[in-house]
């Protein structure tokens, strides 16, 4: 226990000094007795939560030093004193404790005599309180910090902060925001000052922009300014209004930065720039003609030329053009390029043929097309001036380069990314989820422990918790497609597990489908996780199912496959195929992203075939979709063959964990929902617990020498991880018992440890066996 959490008793005379420590003792408490007023401030110095005092101690006696050091507290600090006075009803002691009220500040009066749970109340209030002060200081040092990092990083850019009054347009702004304007930190400098600094040319149009920002628009302008010593200067202002209570715009706060040297450089750049495309087009006048479009360049590019004369008919025609757009030059030439190769696209491709007749040369740009066999091509494309001997314009070049394949390749790139982004969001999502199915879960066991036993009300706790767990398989398919599921492949007999999954799939579809079994005897086994893939099973045929609502037949197939050219390797294919309504080109192609459904909202989540595919590709096989509207569909799990036998099943006597004696353990999770709720299972299973809220906490109190006999932390905290934890608490604690208790069914890679865990969520019974576990491990172990 830290010293800030204790309370400090002063009561020399009588017996109620050393009751109330034995009360507080027993609610788990600490509790110091002092003896006399200056061991009392000492305490406080030191640090307290809170002080209780008997009134007759401070009859007599000098409160000064009490009151001394009260004046003294910082601004976040307001000490509680709980003060043990005489019966109200005796009139000598109301002017007494009115005194100490108003000497000592926070002051709560509990009278004699008090019953325990008063006095134990009083002092968890007082301790409660404290501990609100010192978040308070903690958020006011954290905001002192971000201030301090924002000024550093305002003047490290050069940018002056200043905030606009909009009601009384009073405008304040620090000495960087006043240099911008040539204005010295200690003058005077208003909103008038700043408008008439404006050049006369932007004035209006600052104006504006600051009527518009005080309107609710974000402010984002550069002009220019005049400074006293007729100085011109360019200024970067930004800004947004700030609302107050009410929601009406009250401050406009912004910053604001001399940008004279970079639009000076970015003028210099652009006379620069200017000079060598002058230069550039130059040069290229001198290469183009007719000349640079014949001979060898015609046939070796690997880009397709086109040529054409004023007329807008193509005279030259390349084999590359040939090869993309299926037409021989002799077909083409003569013919109007625009309505060779428009196809939608006639409108921009003439403006672009014209503008090089202008002598303008075209933009690069991509264009997308269908050629005359029927394929869709994606060029990028650049249009420029043919000039004859003599300088003048006689016709235009067009180039084109094939860009279907990088396009193609591009959008592969970026499904991959969505599905890689949308794989760590729904990991993410999947340990809240658990935190909250943990809270849910241990919350219901401790009130079905504590509630009658009316069978009503077990009922609605059992419709809960079968709710908690339907939550809990809903995790799991998230978890899967993340490809966080914690899978156990072991050499498995499909048949066996097609005959032990038949009697629950044959229920889940229902009567009005026929199923029937295509398995090869005698396979050799597959490496598979055998409850991820009766999970799988089932998806295939509960969607197949959904595909069929007039009834149909359900085929179940099983057979080996030895090549493959995606899969090199050795497979057995699992085939679930319907007779149902099938599905589009598009819809198939859709089919195995997560949450798409073609199923009515709310009656589909959209994670069965994804999270069908996540799994085989875990396993190191497929899934592959066939499927035509109106057809029916056939999913097949490509599954690898195992090369070890199928292990016999060894039945295990039954472990038995020796009850543990009553013991002290150490409960650290970042999230009070959790911690709380673990601390009431394991104080329900007869243990003293203790919170701790993160790894700092939790070092802070093993390092304060109480007896903690076991440790429970989360994994996923901020600042420290449960297993950096587990680390430097065995480092201060050898043999201490650590349980790693985490929502992710994988750790982080690179992450190696040796602790037991306890998967999120998880029922009281489950705990009480770890920790059983966890305190004979302790026992067992010499000291």
């Amino acid at each position: 226990m830290i010293s800030s959490e204790r309370a400090l008793i002063l009561a020399p005379s009588g017996r109620d000094g050393m009751v109330a420590a034995k009360l507080l003792g027993e609610a788990n408490k600490a509790a110091t007795t002092c003896a006399s007023i200056g061991e009392l401030v000492a305490g406080m110095e030191e640090g307290a939560g809170c002080a209780m005092i008997a009134g007759e101690a401070l009859q007599y006696t000098d409160v000064t030093p009490i009151r001394h050091w009260i004046e003294q507290q910082p601004t976040w600090s307001d000490f509680p004193i709980v003060i043990l006075s005489q019966r109200a009803g005796k009139p000598e002691a109301m002017p007494i404790l009115a005194q100490l009220q108003a000497t000592l500040g926070n002051v709560t009066v509990l009278e004699r005599p008090f019953h325990p749970t008063a006095l134990i109340n009083a002092v968890e209030t007082a301790l409660r309180g404290r501990r609100r002060q010192y978040q308070s200081r903690r958020y006011i040092e954290e905001s002192r910090e971000a201030e301090q990092r924002l000024q550093t990083a305002l003047l490290a850019g050069r940018m002056g902060s200043w905030e606009l009054d909009v009601v009384e347009m009073g405008l304040t702004g620090s000495d960087q925001f006043k240099a911008c304007f040539g204005s010295e930190p200690k003058a005077s400098f208003v909103f008038a000052d700043l408008i008439e600094a404006v050049a006369l040319t932007d004035q209006r149009r600052v104006q504006r922009a600051f009527d518009d920002g005080m309107a609710g628009a974000d402010l984002v302008l550069e002009f220019q300014v005049r400074w006293p010593d007729a100085t011109e200067h360019w200024i970067d202002a930004r800004a947004r209004i700030l609302n107050d209570r009410d929601g009406r715009p009250r401050t406009l706060v912004g910053v604001m930065s001399d940008i004279t040297d970079r639009r000076a450089a970015e003028a210099e750049r652009e006379r620069l720039m200017a000079a060598v495309a002058a230069e550039r087009e130059r040069t290229q006048q001198a290469l183009r003609g007719e000349r640079a479009l014949s001979g060898l360049l015609l046939t070796s590019v690997p880009a397709g030329i086109v040529a054409y004369d004023t007329d807008l008919r193509v005279t030259i025609w390349n084999p590359v053009m040939e090869r993309m757009f299926g037409l021989p030059a002799p077909a083409v030439l003569g013919r109007s390029l625009a309505q060779v190769i428009g196809d939608g696209q006639r409108e921009t491709i003439e403006h672009r043929l014209r503008d090089a007749l202008a002598g303008v040369s075209g933009p690069i740009e991509e264009i997308e097309l269908t050629t005359t066999t029927g394929a869709n091509v994606v060029l990028e494309s650049q249009h420029a001036p043919l000039r004859g001997g003599d300088g003048h314009i006689v016709g235009g070049a067009a180039f084109f380069r094939e860009m279907t394949e990088r396009r193609r390749a591009e959008e592969q790139l970026r499904q991959a990314q969505k599905m890689e982004t949308i794989g760590q969001l729904t990991g993410g999502v999947a340990h809240d989820f658990n935190n909250l199915l943990a809270a849910i879960q241990g919350n219901l066991e401790l009130l079905r422990k504590r509630l009658p036993d009316d069978p009503q009300i077990q009922r609605f706790i059992d419709g809960a918790l079968k709710g908690a767990q339907r939550g809990a398989s809903l995790t799991s398919r998230l978890l899967a497609f993340a490809r966080k599921q914690d899978l156990k492949p072991e050499p498995t007999d499909l048949n066996n597990l097609l005959d032990g999954v038949r009697s629950l799939m044959e229920r889940s579809i229902g009567p009005l489908i026929t199923v029937e079994y295509a398995v090869t005897p005698d396979l050799p086994p597959a490496k598979v996780d055998t409850n991820q893939l009766e999970l799988a099973i089932l998806n295939l045929a509960v969607n197949a199912r959904d595909a069929m609502p007039e009834g149909g037949q359900l085929t179940i197939s099983l057979d080996q496959c030895d090549e493959d050219a995606e899969l090199p390797g050795r497979y057995l294919r699992l085939s679930v195929s319907d007779t149902g309504t099938g599905m589009d080109a598009a819809t198939l192609k859709s089919a195995i992203e997560p949450f798409f459904s073609t199923k009515e909202l709310g009656k589909g989540t959209g994670l069965g075939l994804s999270m069908v595919h996540g799994l085989a590709v875990q396993l190191g096989g497929a899934l592959r979709l066939h499927s035509e509207a109106g057809r029916g569909t056939t999913a097949e799990l490509w599954l690898p063959v195992s090369s070890a036998p199928v292990k016999e099943v060894v039945e295990m006597a039954a472990e038995t964990i020796a009850t543990p004696v009553a013991s002290t353990i150490l409960v650290v999770d970042d999230d009070a929902l959790i911690n709380m709720n673990t601390v009431d299972m394991i104080e329900d299973l007869g243990h003293t617990a203790i919170e701790a809220y993160s790894g700092k906490q939790a070092l802070e109190i093993l390092a304060s020498g109480r007896q903690i006999d076991a440790l429970i932390t989360d994994y996923a905290m901020p600042g420290m991880t449960g297993v950096e934890l587990a680390d430097r608490a065995r480092a201060m604690r050898p043999g201490l018992p650590i349980l790693l208790a985490t929502g992710y069914a994988d750790l982080p890679s690179g992450t190696t440890t040796d602790l037991p865990r306890l998967a999120k969520p998880y029922q009281q019974s489950e705990l009480a066996t770890q920790v059983s576990r966890l305190l004979v491990a302790r026992v067992e172990v010499p000291s």
